[in-house]
């Protein structure tokens, strides 16, 4: 009966402890991380979970979020009708995809690139100089009091919002013979010698006619987030400016160029820990379970049995099948199964598809692969074609054949 009695005092003790963590947790205040990620499921001020849910419902043509590259969007055939395409990272774009971007202008799409780290690509083709303003850094903000700048839509004249400085990453100018239309400026205040000169305004938003269709390069990518979009200052009607460029095409968003930095929703612990006062209340949960599985194993102890691990025979799978085919002497064989997985490999890493036929429309991928991996587009060209002639057993291979092209198939996963 004691015993009974001393395990129910340390229960209720346990609940209690448990209900004033909650209560104290549940009346502090929530904390906001400052971390740009532009995540279709980040609800923090620099996701986009409530850009892309408000854009959703507002887009006449719909909208839709993707985690997939240009490449890949034209490889399923999204993009045969002309779309609004919308890129947000700050992250470095590869030049091929970039090129991209310009290409899918040309062709009808409207491409709206909010990044600031990749302008310097299109110095010459586009004519435009950037200049570096600031990078965000919420530490630089806590304890004062910055003053918010206007940002201008060109068009009619207005300011439409006002934002830190710290928001605005850099600022660009375009030549006079490049044909363009500026969208949106900013009222950038410089110092010289510590001392304010007269305040200019300075393009953050630019468009661009290509071809048939348009290309827009917003240089401060923080605008287009969850917190411009609910700013009482006035950011979604920027937001809504630049969207209204693409309003008449159906609009893709794509986080096929951005890291992963935001939070993981997969987990079937992520209300708990998105909670404080939830996560709290899981810990001391584990903390409970943890300290009445000590006090039971020391009434209970007995010896645990050492099972050996479990081997894990795929290797090893892989190896025999690969002596099945050197024994039989299938070379072709083997070369196929080597060349399936180098596509793979190649596919996982860049978005490009070079395990197509071979005729002229399909040298694209084959020539991009070619840049990133720098070699010669000729000599690379010439290598798969001979792959895939002795894997589709044209002729009879020998050995050193085949251990020529192994090599050479190596060489390629090793250079991406």
């Amino acid at each position: 009966m004691s015993l009974m009695n001393s395990k129910v005092k340390f229960a209720l003790v346990i609940a209690l402890m448990l209900a004033v963590v909650i209560a104290i947790e549940y009346r502090m205040p929530r904390r906001f991380e400052w971390i740009p990620t532009f995540a279709h499921g980040d609800g923090q001020p620099f996701g986009c979970m409530v850009f892309d849910s408000i854009l959703s419902q507002s887009m006449p043509k719909g909208y839709v979020v993707v985690k997939k590259t240009l490449y890949q969007l034209e490889r399923d055939g999204v993009l045969n009708e002309p779309h609004g395409i919308v890129v947000l990272s700050n992250e470095s774009i590869l030049p091929v995809d970039m090129s991209k971007m310009m290409t899918l202008a040309e062709e009808g799409h409207v491409v709206l690139l909010a990044n600031c780290d990749n302008l310097y690509q299109w110095e010459d083709t586009l004519g435009i100089n950037v200049s570096w303003n600031n990078y965000f850094d919420i530490h630089k903000l806590v304890g004062k009091a910055p003053e918010k700048r206007p940002v201008k839509w060109v068009a009619d004249g207005n300011v439409v919002c006002r934002v830190y400085d710290q928001m605005v990453n850099c600022c660009m100018t375009v030549a006079d013979s490049v044909p363009h239309r500026v969208l949106a400026t900013y009222k950038n205040v410089e110092t010289v010698w510590g001392e304010e000169v007269e305040p200019e305004w300075s393009a953050i938003a630019v468009s661009f006619p290509r071809g048939k269709g348009e290309l827009i390069i917003v240089s401060a990518p923080l605008l287009l987030t969850n917190y411009a979009m609910l700013n009482h200052d006035g950011g979604a009607k920027l937001i809504e400016g630049l969207m209204g460029c693409m309003s008449h095409l159906p609009v893709i968003r794509t986080e096929g160029y951005m890291r992963a930095t935001a939070f993981a929703e997969e987990s079937p612990f992520y209300v708990f820990l998105k909670q404080p006062p939830l996560r709290w209340a899981l810990y001391l949960t584990i903390i409970t379970v943890v300290l009445f599985c000590i006090f039971t194993a020391r009434r209970r102890q007995r010896p645990v049995p050492v099972v050996p691990p479990r081997k894990n025979g795929n290797l090893e799978f892989v190896r025999l099948i690969g002596t099945l085919y050197w024994q039989e002497k299938d070379h072709a064989g083997l070369l196929a199964k080597k060349w399936i997985y180098t596509t793979e490999e190649i596919r996982r890493q860049t978005g490009l598809d070079v395990a197509s036929d071979g005729t002229t429309s399909d040298m694209e991928p084959i020539t991009q692969l070619a840049y990133l991996i720098g070699r010669e587009p000729q000599e690379l060209v010439f290598v798969i074609r001979q792959v895939k002639e002795a894997a589709n057993r044209s002729h009879v291979m020998t050995e050193p054949e085949l251990k020529t092209l192994v090599a050479e198939l190596d060489k390629i996963i090793a250079s991406l």
